[in-house]
């Protein structure tokens, strides 16, 4: 017990703690390896800061108390301030100057309150001591018994006839993340998209009348590959981040997968989630949480960093992260044409999915870079000439990859499309029916596309494809759109 009070063991503990903690809420969906280099990190840090700190006050538990409480508010940060945005009563210190500035006075008081309390440092130690080593053991059984509970991949079964099929064209999924449809377009923007619409059309591409189910992409993608909506397990106003991990495994194990993979198709993946067990096409993607960065996203200088880094011209590396999405989409633009210049014996399905026209608007119709002071935060987003200005942009890069997949994949079936609609309109009314129409075109062989009386919701859009180029005969489902909010 003595030992308890003399030695800072807290110091090891809080960095266990919370690598366990942090494992244990997102269990399933990070792995153990991927918790070990944060956790090595965090260690390292807090120890060359009790150092520091050591220097200064010539008394190691002094100095671990100091850096305990610093150590805490930083590591589990995230978490203090989504209490905090989520509590009305706290309204008014959820801003980071004020948060962070009370943050460092309360540090400071308990510096001054351990300095003139030397007495109390003992039972503080023994007190922290027993309390990390009590949650870490916690944490320790709950994980255990996590690891008994066997889960289910979630992937539904799917009656596919492989006998019916006749041709197995190479398929080319174009996904351009909030692209509206020709309606919202004309009714919401006065613009008609003409050029596109086109475009495309004198290339064979039919508009096809589908609207998205949800408003958010995570929903969008699970619903469209699972050719089911998702399960309703959910608030859909209050949504959490478990909510959208389960969509992320749903994605990668998502029903359509096997049906191709049956069929011969090589399946490949460049996109921003895991797809069939492939990596995303980046793992550096401020859009999408998954593995470490689960883990990590609480600390103080990674929150900050994503909620106001972008904002901060000063810092090269934070105006890095904020071109991140363009970064990404001409990697992505890269990874396809190179796939669609390929010779393949087998045939191949590719999923691209590109950060655009979703904000920022990073360029304007001719390409020119956009002031990073114009388009650096979300209410930038709302602007509609500078949206339409993008999208002309965006236009002229899907022709560009368009025509590269036509040229060396002349009978391939080509799907053009947004994952849902415009959101960011001035208004608070979630269900407005134009955030849910979205682009959708689709280029097949002639004889095989079937015309559609009615529209549909993108929760029908592979039994559509599947019926219409494999000879298959799969049920539509009733069609809807569901709200979400987070």
């Amino acid at each position: 017990m003595q030992r308890l009070k003399k030695i800072p063991f807290f110091l090891l503990l809080l960095p266990l703690f919370f690598c366990l903690h942090g494992w244990l809420e997102n269990y399933g969906f990070i792995r153990f390896t991927e918790i070990l280099l944060p956790g090595l990190y965090i260690f390292a840090g807090i120890a060359l800061l009790t150092g520091i700190v050591f220097l200064f006050t010539k008394n190691i538990v002094f100095a671990s108390l100091i850096v305990f409480l610093f150590s805490l508010w930083y590591l589990f940060f995230g978490a203090l301030h989504d209490l905090v945005k989520q509590t009305p009563m706290l309204s008014l210190i959820k801003s980071y100057p004020v948060i962070v500035t009370l943050l460092l006075l309360v540090t400071l008081a308990w510096i001054i309150f351990l300095r003139y309390q030397k007495k109390l440092h003992s039972k503080l130690t023994l007190y922290l001591n027993l309390l990390l080593f009590i949650y870490c053991a916690a944490d320790i059984f709950l994980l255990a018994k996590a690891s008994l509970v066997k889960t289910a991949e979630p992937v539904a079964a799917v009656t596919f006839d492989t006998a019916k099929v006749t041709g197995k064209p190479d398929v080319y999924l174009l996904l351009f993340d909030g692209y509206p449809g020709f309606t919202s377009l004309q009714d919401s923007f006065n613009f008609s998209n003409a050029r596109l619409r086109t475009y495309l059309e004198e290339r064979s591409f039919k508009s096809l009348p589908f609207f998205a189910n949800y408003n958010l992409t995570y929903f969008c993608m699970s619903s469209m590959f699972n050719m089911q909506y998702v399960k309703d397990d959910f608030d859909n106003l209050r949504l959490q981040p478990r909510d959208f991990q389960k969509r992320g495994a749903e994605i990668n194990h998502a029903a359509i997968w096997p049906v191709f993979k049956s069929m011969g198709y090589d399946i490949r993946n460049f996109s921003i989630f895991e797809v069939d067990d492939q990596p995303a096409v980046t793992n550096k993607n401020s859009f999408l949480l998954a593995h470490a960065a689960l883990l990590t996203d609480k600390i103080f200088h990674n929150r900050l960093h994503r909620d106001v880094g972008g904002r901060i011209k000063l810092l090269s590396f934070w105006q890095r992260d904020f071109y991140q999405h363009d970064i990404n989409n001409k990697l992505t633009e890269e990874l396809l044409i190179k796939a669609a210049r390929d010779k393949n014996s087998r045939p191949q399905f590719v999923y691209a999915h590109f950060m655009m026209p979703h904000g920022p608007y990073y360029f304007d119709s001719l390409g020119n870079k956009n002031p990073m002071g114009k388009i650096k935060d979300h209410t930038t987003w709302k602007d509609k000439p500078l949206f339409v200005s993008y999208l002309k942009y965006v236009n002229s890069r899907l022709f560009s990859m368009v025509d590269t997949i036509i040229a060396h994949h002349p009978q391939a079936i080509v799907i053009v499309m947004g994952d849902h609609g415009f959101r960011s309109y001035n208004s608070a009314a979630f269900h407005q029916p134009y955030r849910f129409d979205n682009l959708c075109m689709v280029r097949m062989p002639a004889q095989k596309q079937t015309e559609l009386k009615n529209s549909l919701s993108t929760v029908n859009l592979f039994p559509y494809i599947f019926n219409s180029a494999f000879a298959q005969n799969m049920p539509y489902l009733a069609d809807s759109s569901v709200v979400l909010n987070y």
